[in-house]
């Protein structure tokens, strides 16, 4: 009897996301290495294409360089030339943040690393490693966190835990504390606390954008049950956090605070979406960013008022995961832009929206093979990179698992299918 308890489910859920995070961290492990120079110097070694055979990229370990974190500084006021254009640092403030207290953590211990005879761990592979440790903090804290939102289905955790996405994932950029803040902010409301889901929800769109479409789920619930009023509350608080964190970067480095914005409005298609699949293979000059933009948003646009006036007039109350799932699922389907590792947003919320075990877990491997596919094709013919019709495939393949997965939480909603 005395074992039994040890293994409650909440520990052996965070045991099982804490293998998920080290196999996360062994797939990039490959791009964390470096080689010794005579003069006993380290340098990071990417050679013969390892970040692309092996899959090991990651933006943590280039970008630790290559946006002036290995050095004094804030981060904001860091530029760099590339041609004409003066470059900044292109996250939002928070996630610059995170980044630059992970560099000031890398740049105190390296010196102690390096004191040690014959290693060969460069400082962005440390600062790698930093960077890792603070994500699977807050990845533990949405496992339990989602734990107690599933309430009397705890289980259903387990695929958040042991999602094949986290292995690839994790680390691939700085995306899991914006689900945290995501999730946490659904605990808070769910405990009654609209004030403090609204801090989070405003914390976690200064990390990443889309934290903010959780408040189109909640001004869809608050009209349908007349609640207004919380849901102000939460508007306010979100907005109030979010102008605290931003203001003072705002005011001080207005260029780099716009960067973000920028870099979003003049940037192509990504290698994964849509869009990018039908350039590929009907030649449609889709890439112009200006019409992009316009094309995407409306899809955007037009996807949310069809999920607002869908979610006030079904007859069963939807779930904030329902709805929260479906705005997500459809900014990624329509949006210029889907890094790889945006997949990840969409595990919590589809654990919690379509708790059906079989259809997840093969949407996630299947999601997760985009990655190795992906760099497989960036190698080049030259290199033996595979054609773009089996990147293609694999992303119409996934794109297919989203959009089933929208339709089965339609019908849910519709009471058409077992909740």
């Amino acid at each position: 009897g005395g074992s039994q308890r040890f293994w409650t489910p909440l520990r052996v859920l965070i045991f099982t996301s804490l293998l998920f995070l080290a196999g996360g961290f062994l797939t990039k492990a490959n791009c964390i290495q470096g080689s010794r120079s005579p003069e006993g110097v380290i340098s990071l070694n990417w050679s013969g294409n390892r970040q692309y055979t092996s899959a090991c990229y990651n933006d943590i370990v280039p970008l630790y360089a290559g946006r002036g974190l290995d050095m004094p500084g804030f981060p904001y006021a860091f530029s760099w030339q590339e041609g004409d254009l003066t470059r900044y640092m292109e996250y939002p403030v928070l996630g610059g943040i995170f980044q630059w207290i992970c560099a000031i953590i890398t740049r105190f211990i390296y010196p102690i690393i390096d004191a040690l005879p014959f290693h060969s761990l460069p400082e962005a592979g440390l600062y790698f490693i930093v960077t890792a440790l603070a994500l699977s903090f807050f990845w533990v804290l949405v496992i339990r966190m989602v734990a107690e939102l599933t309430g009397n289905r705890v289980w259903d955790t387990v695929l958040v835990a042991a999602s094949p996405l986290v292995a690839v994932h994790a680390f691939t950029n700085w995306d899991i504390p914006s689900i945290t803040a995501v999730v946490a902010a659904m605990l808070a409301v769910k405990r009654g606390n609209f004030m403090w889901a609204g801090v989070l929800i405003g914390l976690g769109t200064a990390f990443k954008l889309w934290p903010l479409y959780l408040l189109g789920a909640y001004l869809v619930l608050s009209v349908r049950t007349g609640k207004v009023p919380n849901f102000l509350k939460m508007l306010a608080a979100a907005v109030v956090s979010w102008v605290v964190v931003n203001a003072p970067v705002m005011l001080m480095y207005p260029n780099a605070w716009n960067e973000f914005l920028r870099l979003n409005r003049e940037r192509g298609a990504e290698w994964t979406t849509i869009y990018q699949v039908i350039d590929r293979n009907i030649p449609l000059s889709f890439n112009d960013p200006a019409t992009l933009n316009v094309i995407s948003f409306a899809l955007f646009g037009l996807s949310c008022l069809a999920i607002a006036i869908f979610g006030l007039r079904v007859q069963r109350q939807p779930r904030v995961a329902e709805l929260a799932f479906l705005i997500v699922a459809a900014f990624l389907l329509f949006n210029k832009v889907w890094s790889p590792q945006y997949s990840l947003w969409l595990v919590p919320l589809a654990v919690l929206a379509l708790p059906r075990w079989k259809l997840l877990l093969t949407w996630m491997v299947v999601d997760a093979m985009v990655w190795p596919v992906l760099m497989w094709h960036m190698l080049g013919a030259e290199n033996m990179g595979i054609p773009h019709e089996m990147l293609d495939l694999i992303v119409l393949l996934r794109d297919g698992f989203i959009v089933a997965m929208v339709v089965l939480v339609i019908r849910q909603m519709c009471g058409l299918a077992a909740d």
